[in-house]
């Protein structure tokens, strides 16, 4: 009894304390850093898994066995230890940083990562449903959150909408080893772990170097972390100026008398997106903030110094788009005399990457030819065109769409022989629709679906084959995706874009031009009075046609004392029955930034080498202009590369190289 009346008065004390630093707030706080710092540790947590729940005993800080999953990381040249050995499956377990590569908690045996991993795809936990591995291969998180001009879309098919829906989907999933129907079960069971934590386990004692330990207590547990460390009476429960690295928003606290399953793991979900949209590549000041937010000037690799040190656009102009930047970008390198080069050791060193840190001769060859499209004076030349920057638009390097660049046909035909894939079954929408186990990924709606089409293909199962967005667009059971998939359809199909060339006020009208339309198709022009009210949206007010050669040009009258009106051009969209064939084997652009820390490449994961990768294009390129290619990317074909440009063009690529750590 002593004792219990020792440590009481010791917890009142404490109280009294953070009752009275409360009243006047002088503590110091940083809400975003502790958003961060415990985003991280819920990436890291291993008991939100299915193997934790079955062998925990229902004990929120029990020990059991390690799943086997995680005993070791897969890589193309075999198995080796895994990082979490002894534990269960977590978000890092995919999503690596240094854990095998240099800094202070790696073993520097394989290198750093881009949160990616070392498997051409990624094991999951063993059940009974004969899934063990990720459909498609592990995408690093890295810049996944970066402004674009386009909407959202998370995952190599477009899946989720927001990083919140994506964060949930993983961790009730099956990459954590839940099925589609015991999505309940995973909430509820998150929620315990949250409930019930005891701040003792393997995150508090032992990961990176325990950084979510609070000093000499126990207090650091997920329950006093979600309810922000207070007390009922809403004072804290402890000194708050130990509390700044723990301390996190307001806006996400909860009370956990009365917290349900489903708020607690919404908390998570907000958490672990405050941490990922923090993972940015090398800025400059003036670039992205803590956040994520602003605009994206990056300066960390060979690349990057190149531009600063020749006094060259690191970003596009306002009004700009990313692909009239690159076309300006090789106008302008074409004209340095002299380039100023990149040399190591003066203007950087490499500490993560096995290569000299530099920019040189061949690596600016390799530029230009990346840079070069089918309208470039390169191409009345006959020299290499790479068309990459098309898809893979500078600076981030990705047009965060989707495209078919013959990634899932090589990996199908070389199972199952050469136009295999072209001869592959495909349903049409009203089939699919009407048969959604047949063809459709399992879903909660949908838990006995086969998803047969977003299935690695095997000489086993021929009927088995990854169509990416095939597998999302026009699915009911995707909603959330489906507003910003109808925006992008005309890039998907390679409809004409009408761009407004002149636009200005004449007397009582206001009249615009322009050009790219379809040659005597038709056109809307919509009409809204407030762009930033989302539920205003736009109205059509009129319906026009292109003349023969795609020009228009419109005159709106004006009424003295109107509402300020914004106004643009639509043009109508096929139907989704017409659209499906179009979407299938596109997959999301990854970003070309640091892919000496991503390999290997490839949504199948099949291409080892950046070599291996131009001569896939080299390859596919061909089979597009010979109409082999099953719905090929139209931009596919105007890719040219003979062999003299794959050494300078992978030179390049990998001057996009740069030390990411965590």
């Amino acid at each position: 009894m002593l004792t219990i009346k020792i440590i009481a008065c010791v917890l009142l004390s404490l109280a009294a304390v953070g009752s009275a630093l409360a009243d006047n707030d002088n503590f110091p706080t940083d809400f975003a850093a502790a958003d961060v710092n415990i985003g991280e540790r819920l990436f890291l947590e291993t008991r939100f898994s299915q193997y934790f729940y079955t062998n925990s005993g229902g004990d929120a800080n029990a020990v059991p066995p390690g799943d086997p999953v995680v005993a070791t990381l897969e890589t193309t040249s075999g198995p080796v230890p895994g990082p979490f050995a002894g534990q269960a499956m977590n978000c890092r377990q995919c999503h690596l940083v240094d854990e095998k590569g240099y800094g202070p908690f790696g073993d520097q045996t394989l290198g750093n990562r881009t949160y990616s991993d070392f498997a051409s795809r990624s094991p999951v936990p063993l059940r009974d449903d004969g899934r063990t591995q990720t459909p498609r291969n592990a995408m690093g998180l890295v810049d996944a959150f970066i402004p674009r001009n386009v909407p959202l879309f998370l995952h190599n098919d477009g899946q989720f909408a927001s990083a919140h829906d994506l964060i949930i989907g993983t961790l009730t999933g099956r990459n954590y080893g839940w099925k589609p129907d015991e999505y309940a079960t995973a909430v509820h069971h998150i929620a315990t772990i949250i409930r019930n934590d005891n701040a003792q386990g393997y995150l508090a004692f032992y990961a990176r170097d325990a950084r979510w330990r609070i000093e000499y207590t126990y207090l650091d547990t997920y329950s006093n972390v979600f309810s922000g460390f207070t007390n009922y009476d809403g004072s804290y429960i402890t000194d708050p100026r130990s509390l700044t690295d723990f301390l996190i928003d307001p806006q996400y606290t909860l009370d956990m008398r009365c917290a349900t399953d489903q708020q607690i793991l919404d908390t998570a979900a907000s958490l672990i997106e405050a941490y990922l949209r923090n993972l940015f590549f090398s800025q400059a000041t003036n670039g992205l903030d803590f956040n994520g937010d602003g605009t994206a000037i990056f300066n960390g690799s060979p690349y990057d110094v190149f531009l600063i040190k020749n006094g060259l656009p690191q970003i596009p102009a306002s009004g700009e788009t990313p692909v009239q930047y690159s076309r300006r970008l090789l106008q302008l390198v074409s004209q340095l005399a002299p380039p100023q080069y990149v040399t190591n050791i003066v203007d950087g060193e490499f500490l993560t990457q096995t290569q000299a840190f530099q920019f040189g001769p061949e690596e600016l060859k390799g530029l230009q030819i990346f840079l070069a499209n089918s309208n470039s004076p390169a191409a009345s030349r006959g020299c290499s065109i790479g068309n990459c920057a098309t898809c893979h638009s500078p600076p981030a390097f990705t047009d965060f769409i989707f495209h078919n660049t013959g990634a899932s046909q090589e990996e199908y035909d070389a199972i199952h022989g050469t136009n295999s894939f072209n001869q592959l079954f495909v349903p049409g929408l009203a089939c699919r629709q009407t048969n959604y186990d047949a063809y459709l990924p399992p879903t909660t709606n949908h838990p006995l679906a086969t998803g047969i089409f977003e299935t690695p293909p095997t000489l086993t199962n021929p009927a088995a084959a990854d169509l990416g967005l095939w597998n999302v667009y026009a699915n009911p059971d995707f909603p959330a995706p489906q507003a910003g998939l109808r925006q992008i359809v005309p890039n998907l199909l390679g409809l004409a874009s009408p761009q407004i060339v002149q636009a200005a006020m004449n007397a009582l009208s206001f009249e615009f031009s322009g050009t790219n339309g379809s040659p005597g198709g038709t056109y809307y022009i919509l009409a809204s009075t407030n762009l930033l009210s989302p539920m205003c949206g736009w109205s059509c007010i009129a319906t026009n046609t292109f003349d023969q050669s795609g020009q228009f040009s419109v005159s709106l009258p004006i009424a003295p004392g109107t509402s300020p009106t914004f106004f643009r051009l639509s043009v109508p969209i096929p139907p989704p029955a017409e659209v499906l064939p179009g979407t299938l084997a596109r997959f999301k652009t990854p970003t070309l930034r640091d892919l000496g820390q991503s390999d290997p490449y490839l949504h199948t994961g099949r291409m080892d080498t950046i070599e291996a990768v131009i001569q896939f294009y080299q390859t596919f390129s061909a089979k597009a202009r010979s109409g082999a290619v099953r719905n090929a990317d139209p931009e596919l074909q105007n890719v040219s590369l003979d062999d003299s440009a794959v050494a300078p063009l992978a030179a390049f690529l990998r001057s996009l190289n740069e030390d990411y750590t965590d």
